[in-house]
């Protein structure tokens, strides 16, 4: 069977189940990814290993009982507070179940074949937990955009032919971008764009098809600029993180990539 056979299979051929049903799973493996990310994004960062070592409270230090790791409800009810020492566990983390819990079950709605939804919702924990890096400390981690650009190509392989195409504009994208960087930051102290940001819209020509890609581009643009302005008035002195923008104009452009296409064109 060769890789267009497999990207062809349908859900339903795993199990004869409604769209609802699928949905559903989809939003609870959501919630239990969600819980994932908040570790992955807390962990890639400072450099500590996923695979080894338990949750702990940051507070405190008490290693997490399965009980205390319940997606949602576990923060619901402890009242958002360690049952040991009692402080206040930040709502960031049941909002990321959340969601993630609402992309996973917009990729099910999006995406019937197996394989191709399999890829997206691994780009979507990593898309999420880069964003939520980004945030938090204002870089994007190699460790995580490269996965992403590999599983962004393979996804781009099965879903659009003109590879090639996608492949030179990436590559083009990559090049004016990092020369903008530059040339910013040699003539006005820093750069407009970094590095990272750069790379995350070479991977989304990758995923996209050219007209949905263009789509992206500009919307990618609108999210920044009003991200950006509610940023600087929360947060005047701090710099502006472009990379959240990004992945959700990304997401928004390949789940609702007939529509958007079919409105423009």
């Amino acid at each position: 069977m060769i890789l267009s056979d497999i990207a062809a299979v349908p859900l339903s051929e795993i199990a004869s189940l409604p769209r609802s049903v699928w949905m559903a799973v989809a939003a609870v493996l959501g919630l239990v990814f969600g819980s994932f990310i908040t570790a992955l994004s807390y962990r890639v960062p400072r450099g500590q290993s996923i695979a080894h070592g338990r949750s702990q409270c940051p507070a405190c230090g008490t290693t997490l009982t399965a009980r205390d790791l319940i997606p949602v409800f576990s923060w619901l009810i402890a009242r958002g507070r360690c049952r040991v020492c009692q402080t206040a566990i930040s709502i960031r983390y049941p909002l990321i179940e959340l969601l993630t819990a609402a992309v996973f079950m917009s990729a099910v709605w999006r995406e019937p074949r197996l394989l191709p939804l399999l890829l997206l919702l691994a780009t979507a924990v990593l898309m999420m937990t880069l964003a939520i890096t980004d945030l938090e400390h204002r870089r994007l981690p190699f460790p995580l955009l490269v996965p992403l650009a590999v599983l962004g190509t393979v996804y781009g392989v099965l879903i659009q032919p003109q590879l090639l195409a996608a492949a030179v504009t990436a590559a083009s994208v990559v090049l004016a971008g990092l020369s903008v960087a530059a040339l910013s930051r040699r003539f006005l102290g820093r750069p407009l764009i970094g590095a990272g940001d750069v790379y995350v819209l070479a991977i989304g020509a990758l995923m996209l098809p050219w007209l949905a890609f263009v789509i992206f581009m500009g919307l990618a643009g609108l999210l920044a600029l009003i991200f950006g302005l509610a940023w600087r008035r929360w947060n005047p002195d701090a710099l502006f993180p472009f990379g959240p923008s990004v992945f959700a104009a990304l997401w928004v452009t390949m789940v609702f990539q007939a529509p958007l296409t079919g409105f423009v064109s």
